[in-house]
């Protein structure tokens, strides 16, 4: 007796642990005496996806096709409401649901809950779902998505039945069926970014489906986060992105057998580090579809110089352009004598791109008439640091002087003239890196 008990609960167990074949959907095993267990496609080729309708209710179906007496069967039964799909003969098996033994070896069946004569069952979301199935099905085992090999039970030789019905909307289902697909055509893509930065960036897609491609409406097509999918990008700002798990739509409105393009702006984190991108294609409310595609995106530091040449420097008093030092950094230089009541200095505009903290460092040509007392003076978010440095060493290569908080588009390096007098100052280049 506890034999035969646990017997029982193995094959609840095995029913329950079940899987579907088709993602999505639920698996209600039919009785085993309403179809023929197989071994498709190797034993029977797969070759066509058979439409038909309950002339009941979902549940109804259901269970009609779990009863030893039915002595019918069908692969899956999707309800009206919401197009919630049940299967209940794995595609290995032969459903019996054509009325024809040769389709019924080569077909997989569908029942769609309604009624042949009311078109009120039919509705948006089971069409959808249906489709969404059908697709799968064709993919999957090389079925052609025409009428041809996608039919309605009516159109099996010898049928008896007229379902689906004359208020079955083929033509939009056909279209729901060949549904978006693309394959992907390229992309502009950086492989660098910086904290804060904004670059753009343009990935491209060949439409190989049946649906034009529409950048806005009820349903358009998009770009959305992928691997996990829906995930919230580290490269998205408010404003520049439809949401943190969409980029954009596609700019324009794409034909099948056209190539789209989706347009967007990536904006840097402040993490460094190496990102992997990756995308795929949405029609919002219908399907993902297309291929995953992935990029690499390095994000590393600023790394800005402020030449003498640059917008960012400037001179206050009387300094001379010169070129004699090898050691210089670019074409050239600018020097003043040192005086402790001198009120000349130069200037280097720091226009830190994002606020934090960042590396400073300095450039002078060496010489020994350079000042032993080169005064810097950072000017930062606290307030100002003086670093006095030797200019007769350490020339001709980037010297630290420390890190220090700018906020975004602030920051100034002064070289202050008040040193001893007898020497020279070097004015050249300014860098910074970071934010850390």
């Amino acid at each position: 007796m506890r034999i035969g008990c646990l017997i029982g609960v193995v094959s609840l167990l095995s029913v329950s642990l079940a899987q579907p074949d088709y993602p999505g959907a639920r698996w209600v095993p039919a009785y085993s005496g309403n179809y023929t267990a197989s071994n498709r496609p190797s034993t029977y080729p797969i070759r066509y996806v058979i439409v038909h309708v309950t002339q009941g209710s979902y549940s109804g179906t259901i269970s009609w096709f779990q009863n030893p007496s039915a002595r019918v069967s069908a692969h899956y039964v999707l309800r009206s409401s919401d197009g919630e799909i049940t299967q209940m003969v794995r595609h290995k098996d032969i459903a019996w649901h054509a009325g024809n033994w040769t389709y019924n070896t080569q077909s997989i069946g569908l029942e769609h809950e309604g009624w042949v004569n009311d078109p009120r069952w039919f509705t948006t979301a089971m069409y959808r779902s249906s489709a969404n199935l059908t697709r799968y099905i064709c993919d999957q085992y090389g079925i052609p998505k025409t009428r041809s090999y996608i039919i309605g039970h009516n159109e099996v030789p010898g049928a008896t039945h007229t379902d689906p019905g004359p208020y079955w909307d083929w033509n939009y289902y056909m279209s729901l069926v060949a549904g978006p697909n693309a394959s992907y055509a390229g992309a502009t893509f950086p492989s660098t970014i910086r904290p804060g930065e904004q670059l753009v960036a343009v990935v491209r897609f060949n439409n190989t489906g049946g649906v034009t491609w529409s950048p806005s409406g009820t349903n358009p097509v998009r770009l959305g986060t992928a691997n996990p999918r829906d995930r919230s990008s580290p490269f998205y700002t408010a404003g520049n992105w439809i949401s943190a798990n969409r980029p954009t739509a596609v700019d324009a409105t794409t034909a099948p057998g056209s190539t789209g393009s989706f347009s967007f702006v990536l904006t840097g984190p402040r993490s460094y580090g190496t990102y992997t991108e990756s995308y795929q294609l949405v029609q919002e409310g219908i399907t993902w579809f297309g291929p995953v595609v992935s990029f690499t995106l390095q994000v590393v530091p600023w790394d800005i110089v402020i030449d003498n040449t640059s917008s960012q420097f400037s001179v206050s008093g009387s300094w001379t352009l010169a070129t004699m030092a090898t050691d210089k950094y670019g074409a050239n230089y600018y020097w003043t004598s040192t005086n402790p009541s001198s009120t000349a200095y130069a200037r280097w505009f720091l226009n830190a791109p994002i606020d934090g903290a960042y590396d400073v460092y300095a450039w002078w040509s060496q010489g020994t008439n350079r000042s032993t007392q080169a005064r810097y003076e950072i000017a930062h978010a606290s307030g100002t640091t003086a670093v006095v440095v030797n200019q007769q060493t350490n020339g001709g290569r980037w010297v630290y002087l420390g890190r220090f908080q700018f906020p975004k588009g602030g920051g100034n390096v002064y070289l202050r003239a008040t040193a001893p007098s007898g020497y020279v100052v070097i004015a050249d280049a300014v860098r910074i890196v970071g934010p850390y």
